[in-house]
């Protein structure tokens, strides 16, 4: 009787530990799109997909991208952030360097403007875009760098990175 109390009492065990263990919101990851190159990293949030696309939000298939067409990277299906009287603050750092590292933009957050927040069901896709052109020039190469970060927990964020190929 004495090893049958015990087995009853591992079970009970193992599901309060694994109550502990999925209750927590943590997550930390990373993704890779083979086509485009797009690269990604993820602490705290949790992240369906991460993505290139086009101007009307159409996954791209490579990295190649025409000089002044305007380009997005999107995150879905992003989830835990902190929130505050119902509304969360995501934020958007964007950096696009050329092949000797010098900064073509530098764009601290590109969400600066929503001051009020937005509902976590909103924010469960976020984009950020970039319209291609001067000073940058076809046949050349640039980095994009993309982070995308919970304002209440800037230790939550999503950080993407991609070359991309200018072409006509």
């Amino acid at each position: 009787m004495i090893k049958t109390k015990t087995m009853t009492k591992y079970p009970l065990l193992l599901l309060s530990l694994s109550l502990v263990i999925t209750s927590c919101q943590f997550s930390k990851g990373v993704k890779k799109d083979l086509n485009t190159g797009l690269s990604a990293s993820y602490n705290g949030f949790s992240l369906d997909d991460i993505y290139l696309a086009d101007e009307n939000g159409n996954r791209l298939g490579d990295n190649k991208i025409t000089l002044g067409s305007k380009i997005l990277v999107l995150a879905t299906g992003v989830d835990h952030f902190s929130e505050k009287e119902g509304k969360v603050f995501p934020g958007c750092r964007i950096m696009l360097t050329d092949k000797n590292k010098k900064e073509i933009l530098n764009l601290p957050d590109a969400f600066a403007d929503m001051t009020n927040g937005t509902t976590a069901a909103e924010a469960k896709t976020l984009q950020a875009s970039l319209n291609t052109g001067k000073p940058m020039v076809t046949g050349e190469t640039y980095h994009l760098s993309v982070r995308f970060y919970d304002k209440n927990k800037k230790e939550n964020e999503i950080v993407s990175n991609v070359d991309l190929v200018m072409k006509e």
